[in-house]
């Protein structure tokens, strides 16, 4: 009996997109089009566009298989490729088993049902009978954290509760294959852990895993083997260490290209950034900056259509070169004061006092508006930071030797005491 559960030849895909070039002169129906933003209009072409072009690869029973690539790559048409959702312009996968999905979020799951009526649906889709389902309730509803909220129809759910069902579902539901994609970044971290906890559990029981991400670290602790997807074909094929030093270097070349050149971005880029600049607190750019010092990220947008659009999000993030999270910067986090972006601008992040150790650290930009994403870029640009003096002892001294570089400074204080008299408290962040 073989032990293959995904065989994967020749796999290619290709999509019509339109694309506008060129003006066509004349009135554009006068004053509406003036209003539309019409006025000079574009000529609409079609194009074709290969996301997936010959990808081959097999994944045995059992194996736990990290696809990682930035954005652009592939992979999300690659997981619905292999998911049924999407069928290939050319090429087969042969699927052995029954396969669970947990690809974007509002993937899977009726609005208008409850959160216990979505269970008994997708796993009546996989084919299971209702008594063998109810077995499983107790346990996926538990694992989900959802239970007050299981009676509710899923379209009331926050973004955070539906990921937790929706993957409580595809884990506990016994597939043969679990195809996990990026959206458990949505999750928070005590459920992540529970997460990655259960798909070990599904391979150690035979069952083989799929996933998508591109925490590194995720990817590395998960998967002995990986893809990397690059323009969509697989540039790689191998361990993961391989494979996530392969990316890293990569990464390290994107943060090179001027960012209006760079093409593997994810959205719609109505709006775009079009740069990111790093400044002191006088304004002043440069490469590098300094650990405990006020520094503002900026985020220069340009807008690609006459209209206004409102109640948009943007953030910035900062990485290792692996792609481990270091801290997130968004509007929606810091103040409840609506955006509204409109033609060409910038947006600043200001960070008092910036919170990490001397090394290179890379910068993730991301756009959104209505649910919209208009702009997402990984490695948007690097930063070089300085040692500084962060707890203001005036020694410099930030860590043990061979830390620098390995996460964030944060400022506490510390305290001893004894039975036989009063606690000293040591505020080191007290300046006189």
């Amino acid at each position: 009996m073989s032990d293959i559960a995904i065989r994967v030849e020749g796999l290619s895909k290709k999509y019509e997109i339109l694309r506008r070039v060129g003006l066509i002169p004349g009135n554009s129906r006068g004053r509406l089009g003036s209003i539309l933003g019409t006025s000079n209009r574009r000529r609409l072409i079609k194009e074709g566009f290969w996301a997936l072009r010959d990808v081959s690869f097999d994944v045995r029973k059992g194996e736990v298989l990290g696809i990682i690539g930035h954005n652009g790559a592939g992979k999300s048409t690659l997981l619905k490729i292999l998911s049924r959702i999407t069928e290939p312009t050319s090429g087969r996968a042969e699927i052995f088993g029954r396969v669970s999905s947990l690809l974007e979020v509002g993937t899977g799951f009726h609005g208008e049902l409850s959160g216990r009526e979505n269970i008994y649906l997708n796993a009546a889709l996989l084919g299971m009978k209702r008594r063998d389902i109810g077995k499983k309730l107790d346990q996926i509803v538990e694992f989900s954290g959802v239970q007050a909220f299981i009676d509710t129809p899923v379209k009331k759910y926050s973004s955070g509760m539906y990921v937790r069902l929706a993957f409580a579902v595809a884990a506990h539901l016994e597939p043969d294959i679990l195809i996990v994609d990026e959206v458990l970044s949505v999750g928070d971290a005590n459920f992540q852990q529970k997460c990655l906890g259960k798909m070990e559990e599904v391979s150690k029981s035979g069952r083989t895993v799929l996933v998508v991400s591109h925490n590194l670290a995720t990817i590395e602790s998960l998967c002995e083997s990986s893809i990397l997807l690059h323009q969509g074909v697989v540039e790689k094929y191998g361990d993961t260490k391989s494979i996530v030093d392969l990316y890293a270097r990569k990464a390290e070349t994107l943060a090179t290209i001027p960012l209006r050149e760079r093409t593997d971005r994810r959205g719609s880029r109505a709006i775009q950034v079009s740069e990111v600049e790093i400044l002191d607190s006088t304004d002043h750019p440069g490469q590098s900056v300094v650990s405990g010092r006020e520094t503002v990220f900026r985020l220069h947008y340009e807008t690609k259509v006459n209209r206004t659009f409102k109640k948009c999000t943007a953030s910035m993030s900062v990485h290792t070169k692996h792609g481990a999270p270091y801290f997130r910067c968004a509007t929606d986090l810091s103040s409840v004061q609506q955006l509204d972006l409109q033609g060409n601008g910038y947006i600043d992040f200001v960070v008092p006092e910036l919170p990490l150790s001397a090394g290179r650290y890379y910068i993730a930009v991301y756009l959104e508006c209505g649910g919209e994403v208009l702009d997402w870029v990984e490695n948007a640009a690097r930063m070089v930071v300085i040692s500084g003096d962060f707890y203001g002892t005036g020694t410099g001294r930030v860590g043990p030797r061979d830390w620098e570089g390995t996460g964030v400074l944060v400022k506490h204080s510390w305290r001893v005491g004894s039975n036989s008299s009063p606690v000293a408290t040591h505020k080191i962040w007290s300046k006189t």
